[in-house]
């Protein structure tokens, strides 16, 4: 298994983050004290907060071994080349994001970790891929016409 420190991320630069959920996911960054002050409020701030930053994530249909025909996702994630500061921000404001606990979404500071850490979870389910026609109970394929 992966060692334990698989979600910290270095200093400076960028770390390499996979995302093994099918269409990928936009992580938003917001500010801690403007979100504290709309709680306090006197009347509901009725209009969403506004993220001081976003990084969209590459999901595993990103992934160049992705057939759409073949639509197979086990094994697959897609890299995204994400800021470290964010990256250590945005895991500091969502501990408990069940994606992230779950490992469907984990860093690594280089492509080639990521890469080694995807072929390792990969081969778990994560819940998220298609179903396989052919295994489903009552489910039979259509006879092809024969004239």
């Amino acid at each position: 298994m992966a060692s334990p420190a698989s979600n910290t991320s270095r200093a400076a630069g960028t770390v390499t983050v996979v995302c093994r959920m099918p269409a990928g996911l936009v992580l938003d960054l917001y500010d801690v004290d403007e979100l504290a002050a709309r709680a306090r409020a006197p009347t509901p701030v009725m209009a969403p907060p506004r993220p001081t930053a976003s990084v969209r994530l590459n999901g595993a249909k990103a992934d160049p071994r992705y057939h759409a025909r073949d639509n197979l996702l086990l094994g697959m994630g897609g890299c995204t080349q994400v800021d470290a500061a964010f990256w250590q921000a945005w895991m500091t404001q969502n501990p408990n994001f069940l994606p992230l606990r779950n490992g469907l979404i984990f860093a690594q500071p280089t492509a080639r970790d990521a890469g080694a850490e995807l072929a390792e979870r990969g081969q778990h389910r994560s819940g998220l891929e298609g179903l396989e026609p052919a295994s489903l109970p009552g489910v039979t394929p259509f006879a092809t016409d024969v004239a």
